[in-house]
């Protein structure tokens, strides 16, 4: 069964990706009602590269009095409300928050006949099979099963959460809508062309051997189409029925004719292909806007002030650099800052304008903000106090936050990419090396091989391992607060030549009361924390940090206290036991 499809409003770049059909048959069997459903969907090829194609299969629990139903919402609400979530989230986070809402509502609809015999009327089993790129996302519950055939062999890719009680009787030991908080099964597989995957309830693989599956499926040629796939799901179906399935009885086979394996240099071609604009001049135009100012030009990127007949306020193009116009990672990191600029809403987030006509030229179009960066902010500022800098810090996380909902990772936060407009409001700038899961899933995009971030804000498990996420974030926040307060870095300053660092310890928190005496040991010992190396050992949610900027952690303070000397000042206790070797050593050379 095939939901409706729903479109992107515009495209995300050249996509010729996976390609698959699919077809089903169910039927009640000997039962008088079917209690199964499946449901498949191929969106638009836009939305089908973010989001990817959906098979799912349920089996309605036969001894629930809305099984039918529960089975039917879990296959077509799970496909509906999936395409529904934030396109920049992850399959796994997506997947998983549709999941935990059916259950929920499933298990919140169960009836109460005595208060000892609650009668839980809404279960079912649930499989979905998700297919991206190259790689299959597999969640399960219950005791249909999601198989793959290839080169000849089946196997079953999940496993059936059911158990045997008193002789033969299987009983389920999970279920959609069975329990308040649902265990799913998640993993991932890779996709080859020419893999089948089969999606059925027990009244199919209880009664087929693998040897009766294998001799239907080895009958689907190499070119196969919905239509075919669709005929021998309903010989598999009668097959079963015929040697004694007493259940309903439901197939569903999705065939992967083929998976997208671009060479890289295609992909950068396609990047390369971008027509960089030329350097411009006040009074000159680009397309239906007027250059009214220059406002910054550098090797990286022109922004430009200009003014367009339709548009009530002026805005700012943002072009890159011809310099840069052979960097397919730079150009690839510019076209997706405006495709994340374009969905991501945020007072303290500059805003991307939605350009209105195609144009041959790359560029951004972003509001403009009247104001200062908040390196030049801290140029001006010097030693501010703890309430300026707080406020600051309250914005920007709240800008981060609405990153992190939408699983985006910023990654070159630094004073030079955050701005404060004439009215004290900040706005985080220049997210062209954002992090953005769902398309990280995707095998169209150039790999990047070098951190990415700016020297002394990037996040140390970045530098060293590649590795981002939230937390990275919340280092470089760190980092950021710390020289507000004083004008220097929490580590000494790197230079990128210089960089050999293999691990954590190589990075020493150097106090700010060095630098500000005045300050409270319980600030220190908040920025001490928020950028701790090792992200493990960092706050780990952005409201902790704000929550211990806005109060003393007492608690903090006391531990921190009750640490000995070498734990709280290690660069002073082994400078100090430097001094009295050295002396230890002057001594026995002169007696």
């Amino acid at each position: 069964m095939n939901i409706a499809n729903t479109k992107l409003p515009e495209e995300v770049g050249t996509f010729t990706g996976l390609q698959v059909c699919y077809g089903g048959y169910s039927c009640a069997g000997k039962k008088a009602v079917n209690q199964d459903a499946f449901a498949a969907l191929t969106p638009d090829e836009n939305e089908q590269m973010i989001k990817g194609i959906v098979a799912t299969m349920a089996d309605g629990v036969s001894s629930a009095s809305k099984a039918a139903e529960a089975a039917q919402l879990a296959t077509t609400q799970f496909i509906s409300e999936y395409y529904a979530t934030p396109e920049t989230w992850s399959t796994q986070q997506s997947a998983s928050k549709v999941i935990t809402g059916l259950n929920q509502w499933l298990y919140s609809q169960q009836g109460v006949l005595d208060v000892h015999y609650p009668q839980q009327q809404w279960l079912t089993t649930f499989s979905a099979l998700i297919l991206k790129s190259a790689t299959g996302y597999v969640f399960h519950v219950g005791d249909s099963r999601i198989s793959r055939y290839r080169d000849g062999q089946i196997e079953a890719i999940t496993r059936d959460h059911n158990r045997k009680q008193g002789g033969q009787q299987v009983i389920l030991t999970r279920a959609l809508g069975a329990e308040s908080r649902l265990q799913v099964d998640a993993h991932t597989v890779d996709l080859q062309s020419g893999d089948v995957y089969m999606l059925t309830c027990d009244g199919i693989h209880d009664f087929l051997s693998a040897k009766a599956i294998r001799a239907h499926l080895n009958t689907i040629s190499s070119d196969p189409d919905n239509a075919e796939l669709e005929h021998i799901s309903k010989r598999i179906v009668k097959h079963a029925l015929s040697i004694g399935s007493d259940d309903n009885v439901s197939c569903l086979l999705v065939y992967v004719k083929d998976v997208p394996r671009r060479k890289l240099d295609e992909i950068e071609r396609d990047i390369l292909n971008q027509v960089i604009p030329p350097a411009l001049h006040p009074g000159m135009r680009l397309d239906d806007f007027l250059v009214r100012k220059v406002i910054h030009a550098s090797t990286r990127s022109h922004l430009y002030l200009v003014e367009h007949i339709d548009w009530p306020d002026p805005v700012v193009l943002k072009a890159p650099s011809a310099n840069l116009a052979d960097d397919a990672i730079y150009l690839q990191g510019f076209m997706r800052e405006a495709w994340v600029g374009e969905r991501i809403k945020h007072d303290n987030v500059m805003k991307i304008e939605r350009r209105r006509s195609k144009s041959k030229f790359t560029y951004l179009l972003c509001e403009y903000i009247e104001g200062q960066t908040l390196s030049q902010w801290i140029y001006d500022n010097p030693g501010p106090t703890i309430a300026q800098v707080r406020d600051i810090m309250n914005q920007v996380i709240s800008a981060l936050r609405a990153f992190q909902r939408l699983e985006l990772v910023h990654r070159d936060l630094k004073p030079d990419n955050i701005m404060i407009d004439l009215f004290g409001q900040v706005k985080l700038i220049d997210y062209g090396t954002v992090f953005v899961a769902s398309l990280d899933e995707n095998q169209q995009t150039l790999s990047e091989t070098v951190p990415q971030g700016s020297l002394n804000y990037i996040a140390p498990e970045t530098l060293l391992h590649m590795n981002t996420d939230y937390r990275s974030d919340l280092f470089s926040l760190g980092v950021i607060c710390y020289e507000l307060l004083c004008g220097e870095l929490p580590f000494k300053a790197m230079v990128r030549a210089e960089i050999t660092f293999k691990d954590y310890s190589q990075w020493q928190y150097r106090s700010i009361r060095a630098f500000r005496p005045e300050l409270p040991a319980w600030l220190d010992i908040a920025l001490k924390r928020a950028t701790a190396p090792d992200p493990d050992l960092r706050y780990q949610a952005f409201s902790e940090f704000y929550a211990d900027l806005n109060k003393p952690n007492t608690s903090a303070v006391d531990q921190y206290q009750r640490l000995p000397f070498i734990r709280r000042h290690p660069v002073k206790f082994w400078k100090g036991v430097s001094l009295v070797l050295f002396i230890a050593f002057l001594i026995a050379l002169f007696t």
